[in-house]
Order: C-alpha cells, then structure tokens, then sequence
C-alpha cells in the first residue's frame, strides 16, 4: 500500500530543532558556517523526520539555473513596469534572467507556491505587492527559495516598501499651502483582494489625517472611487461633474487616475490647475511628459534595491532579514 505520510520539509526541520529556516538553510549549503550545537540539533531533526532535500536545496552555486522569478498582481501596469526596469538591470549584470508570473487570483497564487517545477525553475523569488495567507507563507518557506517582498510589510521576507501615508500627507499640505479647497480624493474601488496589497487606504488616511489637523474634515461626498485605469478615472469624475461644482483641488491614488481625472476636466473646459488642481500618485513617465504633480515613489529605485537584496541572498553576502524605507517625495508640476 502506498504511504500517505507527508514528506517532511524544512519548516518542519527549523520547527523540531527549534531554529529558525535560515539558519536550517545556512547549515545544508555549509554546516561549517553553523556552529556545533546547533549543527548537531539541526542534523538530528533532519534524521528523525527522514528529511530528503528538494531539488533548490544544497550548494547554490552549484545547483544554479540562473533565472529569478517574478510575482506580480498587476502587470503591465506603469508603475509595475518602471519597477520591474529596476529589477532586471542588477539581475541582468549577473546573467539572470527574470521570468514574470503574473496573479489574477488567489488560486493561481497557490498554484505556483505549490508547484514544484515552479521552484525549480528559478533560483529566487521576488514578489511585488502579493500579500501572503499563513499557509502561503508555510509553503514558500518549505520551498527554500531566497525571497524578496516588494510594497508588502511582511516580516517573514527582506522587503522594500514606500511610505504610502507619508505621501498622502504631503499632498494635503500642498494643498493647503495654495488654499486649493474644498478637495477630493479619489481611491481604488478593487481594494478588496486578499492575495494583493493596495496602497489606497494608506495614502486616504496620511491625506485625510492632514486635512483633519488643519480643520478642514473630508466627507463622504469628498470620496470618489474608480478602478486604476484612465477611462474609468475620467468616467467616475465627469459623473461627478454633471452634477457638482468643480472640486478646487483633486488627489488621485495612482498617476493613471489623475490623468483620467485631467482629460475630465478638460472636456469640460476646466482649467487646469486655475480651476481644479491635480495631484497623482507613483511619478511613471507619463507624469513627466504630461506634466502632472505627483508624489513620486521612486518605481526604478525600489526595484533596483530589492534585486540587491536578493542578490546578496544569492551569493552568501547576507542572510539577514532587512526592511528597506524609501522616502517618498513630491514633485510639483503644471497641475498644481
């Protein structure tokens, strides 16, 4: 008969020598860089649960197959596509090659953690705004794969993040500064995906919270909600003009619903910004050649630091768990 017993893994050699993952993984690519107490508890746990090493354990040189994967909720979108320019330049210097996995729903989140020729096939992982359920991230660790998270706080993994509130405030200030009030804010109506993070909720309150402290509190009817795409922005905010005076200022979450936001208002015959000033969110390349005020995130850079990190993973420079805080920055453009 056939045995149903499940093969034991390395979150389950981590949990019966009571160390952590990385320490485990240190020990089978060198024991000498573990010390001998450990080493001993960590070889008796991998004898007593007749541990046998997956295809992406051992030596990582040797076992190399020099492509690092990709996870993404969202791509092509700009700001994924300027971040995924950071990415690849490092990774290409050392000859890897990046595959893109792209997530269109929870399910497929789990078919790729728990396909076996999936982490094979790559010699680490880099995941952009994936937000992982305690099942998830038990099955990425028993994978073994160095891992980088990128706009997700999980401290499991070294990640990279932007100060989403931090940049919410900013744009309030500057409206407050040039008296650009009353305002709305628009937010992403598909906030609701548990296997991807959204960063609305954050840059809504660091905008509402400075508003607030300079006693001017948003409504409800302050809030308006699309999807992050140009037509839907433009569609959502020429509804609200037909039946509303022109808002004196607007802060969109993402670049691309300001500029849905802009082509509203120029239909209307808005002027921009003497009449309605705009605001966006992420600096893509359109900002620039559109000249829309933004709050710029730094894609490129985020992207280039996670690759580091992952790089460092790879080659034994650094097994540390790290978080990364890039300071987001406001940049002034026609709009405002």
């Amino acid at each position: 008969m056939r045995s149903t017993k499940k093969r034991a893994t390395i979150y389950d050699v981590a949990a019966e020598a009571g160390v952590s993952i990385t320490t485990v993984s240190r020990y089978m690519n060198d024991p000498s860089r573990v010390g001998e107490k450990t080493g001993k508890k960590i070889a008796e746990a991998v004898e007593e649960l007749d541990y046998i090493r997956q295809g992406n354990t051992g030596s990582r040189q040797g076992r190399r197959v020099g492509r690092i994967g990709v996870l993404t909720p969202f791509f092509p979108a700009p700001s994924f596509v300027e971040r995924l320019r950071g990415i690849i330049a490092p990774l290409k210097e050392q000859n890897y090659e990046v595959v893109i996995y792209t997530i269109e729903n929870p399910e497929q989140l789990d078919e790729y953690l728990n396909s076996v020729p999936f982490t094979r096939r790559i010699d680490g992982l880099i995941l952009m705004s994936v937000n992982l359920s305690p099942e998830q991230h038990r099955t990425l660790q028993a994978s073994e794969l160095p891992v980088v998270m990128v706009e997700s706080d999980d401290e499991n993994y070294s990640r990279v993040l932007a100060d989403d509130y931090a940049g919410g405030r900013m744009a309030a200030q500057l409206f407050i500064k040039k008296d650009y009030l009353p305002c709305l804010f628009m937010g992403d109506k598909n906030s609701g995906y548990s296997y991807s993070r959204h960063p609305s909720e954050m840059r809504q309150k660091g905008f509402c919270d400075a508003l607030e402290e300079q006693g001017y509190k948003m409504s409800g009817d302050g809030m308006l909600y699309a999807d992050t795409t140009v037509e839907d922005a433009r569609q959502v905010f020429s509804d609200y003009l037909s039946m509303n005076e022109a808002p004196r200022a607007v802060f969109a979450m993402c670049d691309l619903q300001a500029i849905g936001i802009f082509r509203a208002a120029v239909d209307r015959g808005i002027a921009v910004p003497q009449q309605t000033a705009i605001i966006g969110f992420d600096d893509i390349e359109t900002a620039d050649w559109m000249g829309l005020s933004t709050i710029s995130q730094h894609l490129s850079d985020s992207g280039r630091v996670a690759a580091g990190l992952l790089l460092d993973f790879l080659s034994g420079k650094s097994e540390t768990i790290q978080r990364i805080n890039l300071q987001v920055s406001m940049i002034e453009r026609s709009t405002t």
